[in-house]
């Protein structure tokens, strides 16, 4: 194994004044779609409880012991309880913004927030060309039990703005500077105690930027505060980009001295390091043939150098997957990293942006956030809150970590707490520049109490992340398939599979290659890692394998070739579980099984084309999603024990999943049996009762399970819910009749479960029948579909009219329902109350003659006695 020795770091610890209350204030951080982090701990821990979803602009604060104050869309504000702040929605932000806000607490209180809010190009897009400029509201923290108020909004200070906004401590070491940018022009606004000076300092230097389609971008002060960086992203006429840089004076808020640092890509976000050393910018590449941005780039500046410009180096290079032509927001976090942010389930990470090149360790997709997603935007601060004066040197386990103070002020005492309890005593240290050994590897937070002659006291936390030196195994082979059909000992790699051979648990450890140890050690001139051609069978290159970047051991690596035997296509079927018609989705699992059987005890995995199953890229773990227009093809690659065996390509047969729903099934009272089914149509069925036909009968309420299929592991399952209805405990149809409204009612028990019908008439859900007419009626009632119960009722009654004239129609009065009332007594009655008929209600009725005589014209009144004991009176008319 080849030892190598540790150079140092320089770190920075938040040191301000106690009147900048900064130490945790950027602790908490809310951003993306109701993604979130908080560094209190030093590392990055995924926070659930955020209401944001924004697709660029976000910003929160935090108090300085680092509890959440606060956070906002730069339209919304929502207290730490997750709730709107009252007064706190109409801000004049965007989501759609590059930093849509930025939050300053006003000097030497404890309850006043200024929320300040940058334009949106959308802002003019819509308003004819006029913007929302650049305005503040704040905040009163002492109101809305603690949870705050919007006391004031929108105050403005430009009618139009750009999207940039970036803010700093001043020299006096207690105020800030707000800076913005619009056209040619920066405007830096004084915040004191005694609120915003609405009057700002300007500096008219660096180009008209005068179409509001190129107002993108991000602007950073130093946290130093001794430069300004800008972004402009350009979109129109065509797309380009520009990173500048000015000095910035903290006494006056003058901006001067430009430098154009690059314009070789679109750019769009920007960072320092903590110690104002490092600049990074993110930007995209703009390809000419096809009109659009493609890659996304984050580069490093050294601003120690005597050209800057000529320091570019390219800390990443990521694949552009989503539309879009913004490149990423960069954040610089309390633990002195710095974040980068595009559409994804996890951030980007500069572990060490301090340092140099490769010795700034960017980890593409390695901070993962709980679920949620990221887009474009990541919270910006005041600068200030990440400057310091201590530097500290030798992180590796084991080694004496060193402390330096760095600062021109006579310190009277100082008191050093480690934050490393198990080292016991040597916890503590009350020297000018201690060393200590942490007892364990992890992040420490270490809290220094200062003393100054001066008389003042301050208080400052550093986090120290102590890295584990790497235990490697010094040579390792990594073998790889020869697949264009030439023994010759070339092919292609991706070094990265040579780290998990390296290091026994590799979480945690990255590495980079080299094709010399010289270049190993010096961390200079590393190759790509994806899609390396070696130069013979057997070379030799070099990893130089690490947690911490200054932290690492260097391994050799021989690049092994095999000849692979040509393995023919094959064929086969595989079940489409999509439910959509614009792709096919499989699911490998079921390929995994008949290949296993050809190949058993070797690592089997799936890629979509030969050249990711070479290069061991874009694993298909679960489901192979290929657009309906595309060849239905997947590659798989065979290896055991780490070296390539076989690289085969499979023709997919595409059988459609049935895809069958569950069902409720209800077997009636009066029915033995019922029949179920999923279906017809599929090549095989599997129910739960042993039965393999399309359907079955059911005599039994319960549960039953069918799988049909489509084919070999093409199948779906649906279960099947078969009920019985209830039945009523009681059940009674009554009659109500000689009467204006006759009625039919069921009495019955939970009358709200059932419907009731009558005759051939639609269904009702009252069990009330109004207004009917004398004659017979069939009740029927339902529940769930089920006949539950029928009768034949009659309602009776006597007619309205009668006219005697013999011929043939209406020539008797008579009630109705003779034989089931035959027992009914009736009486009739003229005008005056005089008896003209008695009969019973059998009788054939009355023909209008009173002792033989034919009666006249008129209204006659009629008394029945009924079979129950009821008597009913009335009246009817004698026509003639």
């Amino acid at each position: 194994m080849l030892k190598t020795s540790k150079t140092s770091l320089l770190l920075l610890l938040l040191a301000f004044p106690l009147q900048l209350l900064a130490q945790r204030e950027a602790a908490n951080w809310y951003f993306g779609t109701k993604a979130g982090l908080t560094f209190n701990s030093g590392e990055a821990v995924p926070l659930l409880d955020g209401e944001l979803d924004t697709l660029e602009g976000c910003e929160s604060i935090s108090n300085a012991n680092g509890d959440l104050q606060f956070y906002t869309d730069g339209k919304v504000v929502f207290t730490r309880n997750h709730q709107i702040m009252p007064n706190g929605e109409g801000l004049l932000g965007s989501v759609s913004s590059t930093q849509s806000a930025l939050v300053v607490p006003k000097p030497k209180s404890n309850s006043i927030y200024y929320i300040f809010t940058a334009d949106d190009v959308r802002s003019y897009q819509t308003n004819d060309g006029d913007g929302d400029g650049f305005n503040y509201s704040v905040v009163d923290m002492s109101l809305n039990g603690g949870l705050g108020d919007v006391v004031e909004k929108n105050i403005q200070l430009l009618d139009n703005g750009s999207e940039k906004v970036t803010a700093v401590g001043k020299a006096d070491g207690q105020d800030f500077w707000v800076v913005t940018h619009y056209r040619d022009s920066f405007y830096a606004y004084e915040i004191t105690e005694d609120g915003v000076n609405e009057t700002p300092v300007v500096s008219v230097i660096g180009p008209n930027v005068s179409d509001f389609n190129n107002f993108r971008g991000a602007m950073k002060s130093s946290p130093v505060g001794d430069r300004i960086a800008i972004c402009h992203t350009i979109f129109e006429p065509s797309y380009r980009g520009e990173l500048r840089l000015y000095d910035f004076d903290r006494e006056t808020g003058v901006l001067s001295n430009e430098l154009l640092v690059d314009e070789s890509l679109v750019y769009y976000g920007v960072e320092f390091s903590s110690n104002s050393k490092q600049l990074f910018a993110s930007g995209k590449i703009f390809d000419p043939a096809q009109d659009r941005t493609t890659q996304i780039n984050v580069v490093q500046f050294d601003l120690t150098a005597p050209n800057i410009t000529s320091t570019l180096f390219t800390q990443a290079s990521i694949t552009n997957n989503f539309q879009g032509d913004l490149a990423g927001s960069l954040q610089i976090a309390i633990n002195r990293k710095i974040y980068h942010s595009i559409p994804a389930v996890s951030l980007s990470v500069i572990n060490s942006p301090n340092n140099y090149g490769l010795d700034a360790d960017f980890r593409a997709f390695d901070v993962t956030l709980g679920g949620r997603t990221s887009k474009f935007g990541l919270p910006p601060y005041i600068q200030s809150f990440f400057e310091s004066v201590v530097r500290a040197e030798q992180f590796c386990f084991g080694d004496e970590t060193q402390f330096f103070i760095e600062t021109d002020e006579p310190i009277d005492s100082i008191s050093w707490n480690f934050g490393d309890p198990a080292s016991g005593a040597n916890n503590n240290s009350t020297l000018l520049e201690p060393t200590h050994v942490f007892s364990s590897t992890g992040v420490f937070t270490v809290t220094i109490d200062v003393n100054f002659q001066n008389g003042v006291s301050k208080t400052f936390i550093e986090f120290i992340e102590i890295a584990d030196s790497p235990q490697v195994n010094p040579f390792v082979d990594l073998v790889q398939c020869d697949v264009d059909g030439n023994d010759d000992g070339r092919s292609i790699f991706n070094l990265n599979e040579a780290i998990p051979l390296l290091v026994d648990n590799p979480l945690g450890y990255t590495a980079n290659f080299f094709l010399t140890l010289d270049d190993a050690i010096e961390n200079a001139q590393n190759i790509d890692p994806i899609g390396y051609a070696n130069t013979e069978d057997g070379q030799i290159i070099y990893a130089r394998v690490f947690q911490d970047a200054l932290c690492f051991e260097i391994a050799e690596v021989r690049l092994l070739v095999e000849p692979m035997s040509q393995l023919e296509d094959r064929v086969m079927p595989a079940c489409n579980r999509s439910a959509g018609p614009l792709v096919v989705i499989i699911e490998v699992g079921d390929l995994l099984e008949t290949l296993s059987e050809e190949f058993p005890g070797s690592d089997i995995t799936f890629f979509p084309t030969r050249q990711d199953a070479l290069l061991e890229t874009e694993v298909v773990t679960d489901e192979f999603r290929i657009p309906i227009t595309a060849a239905p093809e997947i590659y798989f690659r065979v290896e055991d024990l780490n070296a390539c065996a076989f690289i085969g390509k499979i023709d997919l047969e595409i059988l459609f999943s049935p895809n069958i729903e569950d069902q409720q099934v209800v077997l009636c009272p009066n029915e033995p049996s019922v029949t179920i089914s999923p279906g017809p149509d599929f090549l095989r069925y599997e129910w739960s009762t042993g039965e393999t036909t399309p359907s079955i009968d059911v005599s039994v309420p319960g549960t039953y399970e069918v799988t049909v299929f489509n084919g070999a592991d093409c199948d779906d399952t649906a279960i099947i819910e078969v009920t019985r209805p209830d039945v009523p405990m009681s059940l009674e149809v009554v009659v109500r009749d000689f009467s204006d409204n006759n009625q039919i009612l069921v009495e019955i028990d939970q009358p709200d479960a059932y419907q009731y019908g009558l005759d051939d008439n639609a269904l009702q859900s009252s069990p009330v029948f109004d207004d009917l007419a004398v004659g017979p009626y069939t009740v029927f009632v339902w529940r769930e579909g089920c006949l539950i119960y029928e009768e034949t009722v009659l309602v009776g009654g006597p007619p309205n009219f009668f006219t005697p004239n013999n011929d043939g129609f209406h020539d008797l009065w008579q009630i109705t329902a003779r034989r089931e009332l035959q027992d009914a007594r009736i009486s009739i009655f003229d005008r005056f109350g005089k008896m003209i008929k008695q009969m019973r209600g059998d009788n054939m009725g009355w023909d209008g003659t009173y002792l033989g005589n034919p009666l006249p014209s008129s209204d006659y009144w009629y008394r029945i006695v009924l079979n129950d004991g009821r008597t009913v009176t009335g009246n009817f008319s004698l026509k003639r």
